[in-house]
């Protein structure tokens, strides 16, 4: 029986970054997504920090993300088997001073959370501790998006890297797909290192990366049931469905099971 997903990456607000580029192509993954187990998602469009030079264009753009997210509410309320729907950000923070910018904002966070989704751009420089520690020294949990997708400096083991920002207090979020070969041609050994992970007990979330169809083949079931065959199953529970879940409620992780209700967002936030 597959659990309730609870998915915490992707990109299906329409038509403002790189992902779903309309209503329509929106309704559609969710659609699908949910055919596959997930019943609460968490859309989380790019935050381009270091393209938004003003903390005036950074609240445009969390605007004009939110106005999209909203209609995209709308929409889902007037159709059955669609999972339930809350709006975060993938924030590209390269250094501390970036996170900065943003780690006491209300409006940032995984659906009103204290948890905010990072990534650092796929070509690594130095090892970002530094972002790492600026946003828990802010009160906030730091989840660092799909570190298995990252080119690491030469002389670097990677799992090294990654352990070393979890004792500093991150979570680490692989991609569903990168267990199932999905980003081979992008980053050829992201599916054995995110094997790798789950075999040192790193993998904290799974999250789906979902693009729309401009990244087609992204499938949670997939990879829960990559990682069922190979005898991960609590790993696979706690990751796609405890874990998240937890962190949406900002309670402690490895608590209660089943699917998260969405915090109430105060108006205006």
């Amino acid at each position: 029986m597959t659990p309730p997903f609870v998915d915490l990456h992707n990109h299906l607000v329409p038509g403002v970054d790189d992902g779903a580029a309309t209503m329509a192509e929106s309704l559609d993954a969710l659609r699908t997504l949910y055919a596959e187990g997930v019943r609460t998602l968490i859309a989380t469009p790019h935050l381009l920090l270091a393209r938004l030079a003003t903390d005036a264009a950074v609240r445009r753009e969390l605007d004009l993300q939110r106005r999209a997210f909203e209609g995209l509410a709308e929409a889902v309320t007037r159709e059955r088997d669609l999972p339930a729907i809350g709006l975060g950000q993938e924030i590209w923070a390269p250094d501390a001073a970036t996170i900065r910018r943003v780690v006491r904002r209300a409006d940032v966070g995984l659906d009103g959370s204290r948890a905010l989704l990072v990534e650092f751009g796929f070509e690594l420089v130095g090892t970002h501790d530094d972002v790492v520690r600026e946003a828990v020294a802010g009160g906030r949990q730091i989840v660092i998006a799909h570190p298995e997708r990252y080119q690491y400096p030469r002389g670097r083991d990677p799992l090294e890297v990654m352990r070393r920002w979890r004792d500093l207090g991150a979570l680490l979020q692989v991609n569903a797909g990168s267990f199932t070969g999905h980003y081979r041609d992008h980053r050829p050994e992201s599916e054995a290192l995110s094997w790798a992970m789950a075999a040192e007990g790193m993998v904290d979330i799974v999250g789906t990366d979902h693009h729309g169809p401009r990244r087609v083949g992204v499938s949670p079931l997939e990879a829960f049931e990559a990682l069922c065959g190979r005898g991960e199953r609590a790993l696979a529970e706690r990751a796609m469905v405890d874990q998240p879940g937890a962190l949406l409620r900002d309670e402690p992780l490895q608590t209660r099971r089943g699917p998260a209700p969405l915090r109430k967002r105060a108006a205006g936030a």
